[in-house]
């Protein structure tokens, strides 16, 4: 029985005065050929699956898809088995039966952007941002705006704006069926909430906003700010320049718990909610649930961040604002992430006397439990314990185990195993013990969770202001994995007075509990930038965007401490693979395919090479003279080569900057780069394509090799590319295939 395919239709046709015409033809040739109708999908695509008849031949099947592809409305055809590689998952999320009436916005896809947007309704006691007090933003939709003046909506648009009092001052049109106007009124007669309140109840319009105010940078006006953390801590990892790219989300989509003492998040028990913290509160957390487990092994309301006496500490609220006292709001301080969902869960009880704090395993895993059941995309953990069964603290070591110990804490393990299926990112104080630190066999002392060997964790060591490890902070090449700011470092207390450079209003603390929550505000920031991002690439994020630094070479992972900034700008990319092989004729010719994708739309720039005389090694026949050949999915040809000598200037040049220039001039190569056709081969648009690897004469048969690069270009980021296979002729000994592959950032 032969597969059904995907067909989608021409973009340019959904907007079109002849998409029905079109669409009826389709049909036809659909009949025509005996094909059905089994479902069809508009999103940002428009697609229909069709499946064949049961007697139908590959043969019948193969004619059937050709008359599709010469259909004027067809974009392309696909095997169903391909479809996730051509398609995205979002292309498929709203289907359709042959018998079922697609909307008419749908189908022209008019309504795909604004079901990605989170709605926005406003009331009488909506509290607004800085705006101009006499504009707001109107964007009308689509499907109103397509052929408007045909329609007459134009009138309709205008009419309502004269029955508003308001007039445009200006107009934004990016495509023909999309109009955004700035409009102007009386300020005196109206608010910008009355008008807001009155345009948002018309079906014809998308949204409405504000003409809201935007400061020149994004440096914080917090008092403290410019006081203190400007230059060590958030200076040293080049958080304004983060702040560049995002300040955070205020939307609810990125929630950090902090398992610590508690904070001052609520109004109640005769406490007064820190207003730096107010605005960044997870939305449940003052809901009645309960998120205080330290109280006899039960979860209460209460997470108030009592002060230990006589130190007036304030652990939990410290750690808090570290990674997200609001910023910019005037107030107090700022944390790393300005715009955050904070979910405070008390799992460490303060005592009324300076006395070591304790947490029960069992509660910890029940906060960890709790925080991963409700949306926690990370987590942070200032808090660890030596696993031996004796130690003794040593002057000049501090604590010492005296024999293997126990390892890890299994209740624990599971439950951060589990966090870490669910995609959540563990950050972990490394430890105030001057010790290196162990994990399994490893030279150290075992100190969990900090050593827990999940790819999903991350270990923080103590970084002073000279980026040195400050001397009781713990370390290990292989169980520590960077360093961030933990000396000497202010966060909020739970009392305050309302003056932001009053220092009666922090605490001060030294320790690897404040190097952990920079770290926690870095992973919040870049799940805002990108939050499309598994919990495996944000710590590989954070991981590549260090700075490498002497002090620190040999004692952490990445021999370097934390720069917010470098980690919004790290990627982790396949960068090449290589298949190596015998190559012969007809189906015995190598085939390499590749995707190119992500979440971005961007091109992609790459070098393809097909080598055979500069292999070394080989005592068997070489492919003496390759040819490759890139094609699209639905074997469209991009390029081809069989001499990169032969090759435009540009494409010369790109290949000796990247030292990727073949060794002998019989070989074969291209770069696609840049648009235009100036450099004969185009950047790769996201998509399927084949490489096709083969004697240039046809005759001359040997192994040969086929590589894929990724280079750098500074376009979309977020393309990448994603996968790479390979089909070729399999042997033994040194005609046997081999791949590689190099993964870099």
């Amino acid at each position: 029985m032969i597969e059904p395919i995907i067909v989608q239709i021409k973009d340019s046709l959904r907007t079109s005065l002849e998409l029905d015409a079109q669409m009826a033809a389709l049909a036809a040739l659909e009949k025509e050929n005996g094909l059905s109708e089994v479902e069809w999908y508009a999103g940002p695509k428009l697609l229909v699956k069709l499946s064949f008849p049961k007697e139908f031949s590959d043969d019948e099947a193969s004619m059937a898809i050709s008359a599709l592809q010469e259909s004027e409305a067809v974009e392309k055809v696909v095997v169903q088995s391909a479809a996730n590689l051509e398609f995205k998952s979002a292309d498929f999320e709203r289907s359709w039966k042959p018998d079922e009436a697609i909307p008419d916005a749908a189908r022209r896809g008019f309504d795909v952007e604004r079901l990605k947007r989170p709605p926005v309704a406003y009331s009488e006691k909506t509290e607004l941002p800085p705006h101009v007090s006499n504009e707001l933003i109107v964007r009308w939709k689509d499907e109103y705006v397509w052929e408007a003046d045909r329609t007459g909506f134009d009138q309709q648009f205008a009419s309502f704006n004269a029955q508003a009092e308001c007039d445009v001052v200006a107009e934004q049109r990016y495509t023909d069926h999309d109009l955004t106007q700035t409009l102007e009124f009386d300020a005196v007669k109206y608010t910008v909430l009355d008008q807001l309140l009155l345009y948002q109840a018309n079906e014809m319009v998308d949204y409405v906003q504000p003409n809201y105010l935007y400061e020149l940078q994004s440096v914080p006006n917090d008092p403290f700010y410019n006081a203190y953390q400007k230059v060590y801590p958030l200076g040293k990892i080049s958080a304004e320049a983060a702040w560049d790219m995002t300040t955070g989300k205020d939307d609810g989509s990125v929630v950090v718990a902090v398992l610590d003492t508690g904070a001052n998040v609520a109004s109640t028990n005769g406490h007064v909610a820190h207003p730096d913290l107010t605005p960044n509160l997870w939305s449940l957390q003052n809901s009645g649930a309960k998120h205080n487990f330290t109280e006899n092994g039960h979860a209460t309301t209460d997470v108030y961040d009592y002060e230990s006496i006589p130190t007036g500490d304030s652990h939990g609220s410290n750690v808090a604002s570290i990674i997200g006292a609001r910023g910019s709001n005037g107030l107090y301080m700022t944390g790393l992430s300005q715009k955050v969902k904070l979910m405070i869960l008390k799992v460490l009880p303060v005592p009324p006397s300076n006395i070591t704090i304790n947490g029960k395993t069992s509660i910890i895993v029940a906060a960890v439990n709790y925080a991963v059941a409700q949306g926690a995309r990370a987590m942070n953990m200032s808090f660890g314990q030596y696993f031996c069964v004796s130690q003794h603290n040593d002057p000049d070591e501090g604590f010492v185990c005296d024999d293997d110990g126990f390892g890890l804490d299994p209740a624990l393990l599971v439950a951060l195993k589990s966090a870490r299926n669910s995609g959540v990112v563990a950050v972990c104080a490394a430890g105030n013990g001057k010790l290196g630190i162990a994990q399994n066999n490893d030279t150290g002392n075992p100190f969990g969770p900090a050593n827990m060997p999940f790819d999903t964790l991350i270990s923080v060591a103590n970084s002073d202001a000279n980026d040195a490890r400050y001397f009781n902070s713990n370390f290990g090449v292989k169980t520590v994995d960077l360093a961030a700011p933990g000396t000497g470092i202010y966060g909020l207390r739970q009392t305050f007075n309302g003056n932001g450079s009053d220092l009666a209003n922090y605490s001060i603390f030294s320790g690897t509990s404040q190097a952990a929550p920079h770290v926690t505000g870095t992973i919040a920031l870049l799940k805002a930038k990108y939050g499309w991002e598994t919990a495996n690439g944000l710590r590989d994020r954070v991981l590549m965007g260090t700075d490498d630094l002497t002090a620190w070479s040999g004692l952490v992972r990445t021999g370097g401490r934390l720069n917010a900034n470098k980690a919004l700008h790290a990627r982790t990319l396949i960068r090449n693979v290589s298949t190596r092989a015998r190559v012969e004729n007809g189906d015995k010719i190598m085939i390499g395919g590749f995707f190119i994708g992500g979440s971005g739309t961007g091109t992609l720039k790459v070098a393809i090479r097909g080598l055979g005389p500069s292999l070394l090694g080989l005592t068997v026949a070489k492919l003496s003279n390759p040819k490759i050949t890139l094609k699209k999915s639905d074997g469209t040809l991009v390029y081809s080569n069989d001499n990169y000598t032969t090759l435009p200037t540009s494409q010369l040049n790109e290949l000796e900057a990247n030292l990727l220039t073949p060794q002998n001039p019989f070989e074969a190569a291209m770069v696609c780069s840049g648009s235009g056709g100036a450099t004969g081969c185009n950047a790769l648009a996201p998509g399927g394509y084949n490489v096709f690897l083969e004697s240039s004469n046809g005759t001359s048969f040997g192994v040969g090799l086929f590589e894929i690069y990724e280079l750098e270009d500074g376009a979309d980021e977020q393309t990448r590319l994603l996968n790479v296979s390979t089909r070729c002729l399999v042997r033994t000994g040194q005609e046997k295939a081999i791949a590689g592959v190099i993964l870099g950032d």
